[in-house]
């Protein structure tokens, strides 16, 4: 297959969409046909987390690098293949897709799924920009189909148990909470522009809506992350895994104000450390939240030491009565001392089958995910606001969510708003 052409990539844009499918009913034996859009890295886990699961079929692989997608299709030798998008969703026989490609392509994927009538699962943070993402959570809705954002801590026992324990009073009322993750994305070099492009990687196709610019060797396959015109570093990576168990435990949903602290913001590369402050409205009788973010070298104050080192990423609720600090797979009540013999409340929330798993039954049987886009849409919005409040020099948002505006700060726009090449549309 021949790397699509500038003139033929934006004649055939929305293609897919001019003859959308309808979503069937599936019959008791019949199997989830899905088409799985990036079948590499985090993609090659997806696809295999859902291979696996009984009920599912492999009916379709798509890949702007032609390398990547040789690779899967020898693992699902059934299933079609194809290197742009659209044309995959032109078949009929698919009821779902998967999406983990770079964050700046996840709207236009999942968004042009979810109108063509198929089921969407859709890595974390759900897109690049605050409107992509409400896009995507207006679209799920309107659609009406089953939706799963890939944040697959989520479906974990621990995070169970620490929501079981903060709803139930175990450390009093929370009104501030501290997360924070190691991870420490932009320390890279940057290459001369204009390198040679791989010969397997179609990069007018990866671009996708954003404007074409010259390609550095580092932007594929995986150190796009590193750069603000297709990721958020480490915040937007890491904040719908840690931040999940705050706004999961509190009903956190969006913040009043969200004000980046730390760091200065370079004009490609994303920060390696930040702090990044959001204040939350109260809720019903709970109070209203504060909840500071840390990355790379920052880290909370309260913590000693011993806890700095010994807990490189994590969550911190500071309650009336306690603290209780919780990492991916572990969960601790402290002082230790006054917690000694505590008997934690009955186990309420059940457990997950799995994070694809839940996903593909509920696709075949109806109902809702535990991460679904009503719930990872707002989870979703902050990490990006974070960065918005970076790229401005620190400015303080005072957030507007429905109107999706900055109160007294016009410049915010072209950083909340995406803005596509001719061609692409949401």
């Amino acid at each position: 297959m021949k790397p699509t052409n500038r003139r033929s990539f934006l004649q055939v844009t929305g293609a897919a969409m001019a003859f959308p499918y309808v979503g069937k009913v599936l019959g008791a034996n019949e199997k989830l046909n899905i088409g799985v859009v990036g079948v590499a890295g985090r993609g090659g886990s997806n696809l295999r987390g859902v291979a696996a699961v009984k009920e599912s079929h492999i009916a379709a692989l798509c890949d702007v690098d032609l390398k990547n997608l040789t690779a899967a299709g020898k693992q699902y030798p059934d299933a079609k293949r194809f290197r742009d998008f659209r044309r995959m969703l032109d078949q009929k026989d698919l009821d779902a897709v998967v999406c983990s490609t770079p964050d700046h392509t996840h709207a236009i994927v999942g968004v042009s799924a979810l109108k063509s009538g198929r089921h969407l699962y859709c890595e974390k943070p759900l897109a690049h920009t605050v409107t992509e993402v409400r896009a995507l959570t207006e679209a799920a809705a309107k659609h009406k189909r089953v939706t799963q954002m890939g944040n697959q801590i989520h479906s974990g026992s621990n995070y169970r148990r620490v929501v079981e324990l903060v709803q139930s009073g175990a450390i009093g009322g929370v009104r501030e909470v501290h997360v924070w993750a190691g991870a420490q994305y932009g320390n890279i070099g940057l290459s001369e522009t204009d390198a040679p492009i791989p010969k397997d990687l179609d990069y007018d196709l990866w671009l996708g809506p954003l404007a074409y610019r010259p390609f550095r060797k580092e932007y594929a396959p995986f150190h796009w992350r590193h750069f603000w015109e297709f990721g958020g570093g480490t915040l937007s990576d890491f904040w719908c895994h840690y931040a999940d168990l705050a706004h999961w435990a509190l009903d956190l949903k969006h913040p009043l104000t969200i004000h980046s602290q730390v760091g200065k913001a370079r004009p490609e590369r994303v920060t390696e450390s930040m702090r990044v402050e959001y204040t939350y409205p109260a809720r019903g009788k709970q109070p209203p939240v504060k909840l500071v973010w840390y990355q790379g070298r920052e880290r909370p104050e309260i913590l000693t030491e011993a806890q700095r080192k010994q807990w490189k990423s994590g969550v911190m609720f500071v309650g009336e009565k306690g603290k209780l600090f919780s990492n991916y797979g572990s969960h601790r009540l402290m002082p230790e001392d006054q917690f000694k013999g505590f008997q934690p409340p009955p186990k309420s929330i059940p457990e997950s089958i799995g994070h694809h798993a839940e996903w593909v039954k509920t696709c075949r049987d109806g109902g809702r995910c535990g991460s679904d886009f009503s719930y990872a849409g707002p989870l979703s919005e902050c990490p990006l606001l974070g960065i918005v409040s970076h790229r401005l020099g620190n400015v303080k948002l005072d957030w507007d969510w429905k109107a999706m505006k900055v109160k007294g700060v016009p410049d915010a726009d072209r950083l909340i708003r995406h803005q596509y090449r001719a061609g692409w549309a949401l």
